[in-house]
Parts: structure tokens; C-alpha cells; sequence
């Protein structure tokens, strides 16, 4: 009977574990097209670059991970993370949309990650932008529906008017 209540409540999901379902898209600077991921509570990783590695991605994540995932995001009080109003203000740098499901409902972050000053907020999101380098990925033959909204922003131009002209001497 002992052995039968233990199992049932390593089982259990901990009380943090009521993420379904994370995705993240980051636009990316200039010289970067970006990408976006989407993990899901049944272990299931999804990626999609628009650099080298052009195309669609699946492997699968451990629980280890998917344990460290809500452990970070409960950390950061995940169901009110604020959003950056000025997270696409910025012509050269990264910008992100995370999307956070749990059972009772969602939330849409848009960021703009400031390397320069760190905060935890910040470093989570750098945390799984790079979290695909350490999942086994193939690529997949179907295309994955990430339900973001955050697209890759388009370099300027030199003549989009964005750019002031060069000061003369006199």
C-alpha cells in the first residue's frame, strides 16, 4: 500500500506544473530572421528557423527540463509578466512574444531583451530562445501553427526616410 501511494504522488504533477503550453518568437536583428518555439506539457518540442537551418524542427524535451521551464516561470510570477510597450522601438535588436497557456487561461508578453542589464525576466527568455540548441531536432515535413502574433520586422532601408542624413562640415 505504501509503495502504491508513492507512486501515485511522484506521479502527480507539482503545483507549479499547470503550464500547458509555452511559445516563443523572437524577430531577430539585422543580420538574424529570427525564430520560434513551442513546448508543450507532453514533452513535445517544436522549432522553426528562418536563418541557415531554414525550416521545421520536433524533438522532444525531458521532464527535467519541462520541470525547470514552470520552475522559472512560477518564479516570475508568469500569469502577470508585463508586457514591454516599447519592445519593438529598437531598430537593431532582439524582440520576443511569449505565449504562456495554463488550464484556466493565457498570457501574450511582448519583450525586447536588454543584454546590457540583465534582470530575470530577461534572463528566462534568453534562457529558452536558446533552449533549442540543447534538444535533439529533426526535421519535420509538415509545417507547426505557432498561435503568436510577433513577426520577423523588416531591416530598414536606406531609403525608408528612417535614416537622418550625414552632417556636413562647413
Amino acid at each position: 500500500m505504501f509503495l502504491g501511494m508513492l507512486l501515485i504522488a511522484c506521479n502527480r504533477q507539482s503545483p507549479e506544473s499547470n503550464i500547458i503550453k509555452v511559445q516563443l518568437v523572437r524577430s531577430g536583428a539585422w543580420s538574424d530572421y529570427g525564430a520560434a518555439i513551442s513546448i508543450d506539457s507532453s514533452l513535445n518540442y517544436n522549432y522553426y528557423s528562418r536563418n541557415l537551418r531554414h525550416g521545421y524542427f520536433g524533438g522532444k524535451i525531458s521532464r527535467k527540463f519541462w520541470d525547470s521551464l514552470n520552475q522559472k516561470f512560477k518564479a516570475l510570477n508568469f500569469k502577470v509578466l508585463p508586457t514591454d510597450p516599447h519592445a519593438k522601438a529598437v531598430p537593431d535588436g532582439e524582440y520576443f512574444e511569449l505565449i504562456i497557456y495554463w488550464k484556466e487561461g493565457k498570457i501574450s508578453v511582448d519583450r525586447s531583451v536588454r543584454y546590457t542589464s540583465p534582470n530575470p525576466v530577461d534572463q528566462t527568455f534568453s534562457w529558452l530562445n536558446n533552449s533549442f540548441k540543447k534538444v535533439r531536432l529533426h526535421r519535420l515535413k509538415d509545417p507547426v501553427k505557432f498561435e503568436t502574433t510577433f513577426d520577423n520586422i523588416p531591416p530598414l532601408s536606406a531609403d525608408s526616410g528612417e535614416f537622418l542624413p550625414p552632417l556636413l562640415d562647413k
